[in-house]
């Protein structure tokens, strides 16, 4: 099947439009970054030294930046144009964050001077082949500090594949719904959204039972990518919290 909407992330115009409305548009977006938030706090993770894979605009960085002030982050994405968007968020944060632009399964660790002991990752390894998205969880873990922790929050399968399909319809009537809460100056980013919206609906809703290529939205069960974490070593895994089609799953480095 040809991949649809192959370069939707190499746009100036999606950046922005992203960057506007993520938090708004994307169901249960600030409940997962709040639950990690609460995460690393109820266990006293100190000197964070996060890497953020998919990194975006860099929303969940900056509010790592404030909430953590010796905390020091790797920004990783392999978009030119979300990581100028990036950029200008964190200007003020610049000796606290080093940039690195590639593809996952690129040699990317090499850029990595120090062991972070947080990794994360929102809404970005649904893109690669079930294989792929292995390799990237034991690269994780190995280089990862002892005692640190992974963290994927990301668009997954769960139970059956008819409660998948209601949660992917659920993604449609919360971004419908929402235009209604949005002031006039916010709808273009919202048009340009949806815009690319369409094409997401196409890939995962018409053709839902086609095959999938590396860069299409390849959803995976919770269940099957928890099982991945514990064999390749991951402890006290678990899926710390779910919104209908969004899962955060992670485990510690023993």
């Amino acid at each position: 099947m040809k991949q649809i909407d192959k370069d939707r992330f190499h746009s100036k115009n999606m950046a922005d439009a992203y960057d506007q409305m993520c938090q708004l548009l994307v169901p249960g977006y600030t409940l997962m970054q709040d639950t990690l938030i609460d995460i690393l706090k109820f266990k006293g993770t100190k000197n964070i030294v996060l890497l953020d894979l998919g990194a975006g605009s860099g929303i969940f960085i900056e509010r790592i930046l404030k909430e953590f002030p010796d905390s020091i982050c790797y920004y990783l994405d392999f978009s030119n144009d979300f990581l100028n968007v990036a950029k200008d968020r964190l200007s003020k944060y610049q000796d606290r964050v080093s940039y690195i632009k590639s593809e996952f399964c690129d040699s990317w660790e090499s850029e990595i001077a120090q062991k972070p002991n947080v990794i994360t990752s929102t809404s970005a390894i649904h893109h690669l082949s079930n294989d792929n998205k292995k390799k990237l969880y034991k690269k994780c873990f190995d280089i990862l500090e002892d005692d640190g922790w992974f963290f994927n929050t990301d668009e997954m399968k769960t139970i059956s594949e008819e409660a998948h399909l209601n949660n992917l319809y659920y993604w449609i009537y919360h971004g419908q719904k929402q235009k209604e809460t949005l002031s006039g100056d916010l709808l273009d980013a919202y048009n340009g959204w949806m815009e690319k919206f369409d094409a997401w609906k196409t890939r995962n809703i018409d053709n839902l039972h086609l095959p999938k290529k590396e860069g299409d939205d390849i959803h995976e069960s919770f269940f099957v990518q928890l099982d991945w974490l514990n064999e390749i070593g991951f402890q006290e895994t678990d899926i710390f919290c779910k919104y209908f089609l969004w899962g955060m799953i992670g485990g510690k480095k023993v």
